[in-house]
């Protein structure tokens, strides 16, 4: 369990690594460790806030062609 952490924390630390690096901001040391620890939760956050309403509730319209022959 602790090897898991370990993984997905430094994958969290080198995602927000590259993120920062894209608008030219360098961290390094216990800021870094800081907001790649925060970050797993701050992005499912917003990804929950940007989630498209699908509508899964609702049935779907279907209409039949009538044959004309």
């Amino acid at each position: 369990m602790a090897e898991t952490q370990d993984d997905s924390n430094s994958e969290s630390v080198n995602e927000v690594r590259t993120l920062l690096s894209l608008v030219g901001i360098e961290l390094a040391g216990s800021d870094l460790a800081s907001l790649g620890r925060i970050f797993p939760q701050f992005r499912q956050k917003v990804d929950r806030m940007y989630e498209i309403d699908t509508g899964d509730e609702v049935t779907a319209a279907v209409f039949r062609a009538d044959m004309d022959s």
